[in-house]
């Protein structure tokens, strides 16, 4: 009698696999899915906040743009790589021995590199208006010379940011989303007969 009770009881412990209930499944599911609720926003959040970041970014550049041109004896070159999604800075410099004059990144602009989460056609630049395509050569302006109205477009999904470096002035304007502020508008003294008084 002792060997069909060994063999009962091993035959019971060899199929004794215990496996997920139906309630513990449930349990895990509900609780993947809270996570999951709590992630995705956050996920979202970080886009946006990366996107401002980036417009931001962009005028930080744009002030370096306009300081440069005004400092600088060199030209100065915008330009939009594309494939990569880098908008940076570039001096043109001679070489004193071959006298030729080559593009150089400006070693104290850092690039704004765009995430790869927006399109490579999201970035546009603009000046007076016109579309500036700068894939083969940077929008150049030259220190004493009068620099056009440039515009940087940035679009993700449906947000939308331009920031503009009027031709007078030394920072730009930024709207984000249809909101910012105009900028300031030159006055000739003369012509509006405020010569003589204080402002």
């Amino acid at each position: 009698m002792y060997l069909p009770r060994a063999y009962a009881r091993a035959q019971s412990q060899q199929f004794d696999h215990r496996g997920f209930t139906l309630l513990e499944m449930i349990v895990v599911v509900v609780v993947l899915g809270i996570i999951a609720s709590m992630a995705i926003p956050r996920l979202s959040g970080t886009r946006e906040r990366e996107y401002e970041l980036k417009v931001e970014q962009a005028a930080d550049l744009m002030v370096m743009f306009a300081h440069r041109l005004s400092t600088s004896t060199k030209a100065t070159g915008l330009q939009y790589d594309s494939p990569n999604r880098r908008l940076f800075l570039l001096t043109l410099v001679k070489d004193e021995d071959t006298k030729e004059s080559y593009w150089i990144d400006d070693p104290l602009a850092p690039p704004v590199t765009f995430p790869t989460w927006m399109e490579e056609d999201a970035i546009a630049i603009f000046t007076d208006g016109d579309y500036m395509d700068t894939s083969q050569w940077p929008l150049t302006t030259m220190p004493g010379e009068n620099r056009p109205i440039i515009e940087i477009s940035i679009k993700w999904e449906d947000r939308s940011a331009l920031v503009m470096l009027a031709s007078h002035a030394m920072a730009p304007s930024v709207w984000l989303d249809g909101e910012g502020t105009e900028p300031l508008t030159p006055i000739d003294l003369d012509a509006a007969g405020q010569t003589r008084e204080e402002w």
